[in-house]
């Protein structure tokens, strides 16, 4: 029997969820290694101007450092392991924004909610199931848009995964079905929120993964592999926190005690600020919502910019780019680094600018899109 007041590194459950935390966070990162070093062609988007002086080989070393601790950490969980992958992550998201993926946000957080809980273990499972919480229920009603529908439902889920005909996916009950997808995940999110909807509402959405985790397997859509170790993580955290213990958890209340009130704050309330632009889109579980800001850059002449040629494709618009190529910031980033480009704007100008001023020969010019393809600006 273990005694209350040991280390919560001895409690059997938060072993496992630590594990599994720290597993499926290593080979995220080594599934996109290029994103934390500076070995690419996308230019980083650092939070402070000044970090832009800062040497390769730090950024580098920062990452060898994260791989050490996580390995370490697999094994033997303690406090100043945990506050020195915490601090290391912290310091490489600040030298690069783009790296401050939905995942990453999250398993930042993990890590912090182990150290906030190191004196009250029983809290630990609780409020990472807020998290998840919070991840279903921003994540659902950010999919509740028709560009969702467009671009993930009609044409990567019917279309491509399961190669429904044109004529059918027109059809307006075929095309507002994909409204179904972003309902289902916010309300099997709040069902984790009550003890008597938790097991069915854990079972519904580790369907959802399983069907994620096959839509971008090898006979699906393979260009974004790192998806793999986030949604795995996701149905392990389901299991071993709602349907593995015969008693219920209750969510709630931990996170409303003590420092557990960043976790409400930061995945409570802070997301629904993403929803008036107050908030990144990354911090509030927007993936693949299709409503996020959108980069397109046009290129004039291909030759001034050899090294960009392999993410470029023919203009086939010239109404809306100038030009004889032009290059999508997503499609550049998942292709080169594994990852999405960060959703912001803020992000984008820093680019833009690295852009312009690396390749002037070039004439590059870009155009900004936001929720339902309306041009926010551009030059």
């Amino acid at each position: 029997m273990l005694k209350a007041n040991l280390p919560f590194y001895y409690e059997n459950k938060n072993v496992l969820l630590l594990r599994v935390t720290c597993l499926f966070w290593l080979l995220a990162k080594l599934l996109s290694w290029r994103i934390w070093t500076t070995s690419r062609l996308l230019p980083a988007a650092p939070l402070f101007e000044s970090f832009d002086h800062i040497p390769a080989a730090v950024h580098t070393g920062l990452f060898i450092l994260s791989i050490f601790l996580l390995l370490f950490l697999l094994f033997k969980a303690n406090k100043t392991g945990l506050i020195a992958l915490l601090g290391v992550e912290i310091i490489l998201c600040l030298l690069d924004q783009s790296r401050l993926l939905p995942w990453e946000y999250q398993f930042i957080f993990t890590i912090l909610i182990f150290l906030i809980n190191a004196g009250k273990p029983a809290s630990v499972p609780a409020c990472i199931a807020f998290l998840l919480v919070s991840t279903y229920f921003y994540g659902g009603i950010s999919k509740l848009n028709d560009d969702f529908v467009q671009t993930v439902w009609n044409v990567l889920i019917l279309k491509f995964f399961f190669r429904v005909s044109p004529g059918i996916i027109a059809q307006s009950w075929m095309h507002y079905s994909g409204y179904l997808l972003g309902i289902i995940e916010l309300l099997a999110g709040v069902g984790l929120l009550f003890k008597n909807t938790q097991v069915r509402s854990a079972l519904i959405l580790i369907g959802m993964h399983l069907f994620i985790l096959l839509l971008f397997s090898p006979v699906g859509y393979r260009g974004y592999r790192v998806l793999w170790p986030w949604n795995s993580a996701m149905i392990l955290f389901l299991y071993f926190i709602f349907i593995k213990e015969e008693e219920r958890i209750a969510v709630i209340q931990p996170v409303i005690v003590g420092w557990n009130k960043l976790t409400f704050i930061f995945w409570g309330i802070l997301p629904a600020l993403s929803f008036i632009g107050y908030w990144d889109y990354n911090l509030s579980s927007n993936l693949f919502s299709g409503n996020a800001p959108k980069m397109m850059i046009c290129v004039t002449d291909t030759s001034a910019c050899k090294p960009l040629q392999r993410f470029c494709y023919k203009n086939n618009n010239p109404g809306t780019c100038t030009g004889q190529a032009k290059i999508d910031i997503q499609n550049w980033a998942i292709s080169e680094t594994g990852v999405s480009a960060y959703p912001e704007m803020r992000v984008y100008k820093t680019i833009e600018a690295k852009l312009l001023k690396q390749y002037p020969a070039a004439g590059l010019t870009f155009i900004y899109f936001t929720h339902s393809d309306r041009k926010a600006g551009g030059k």
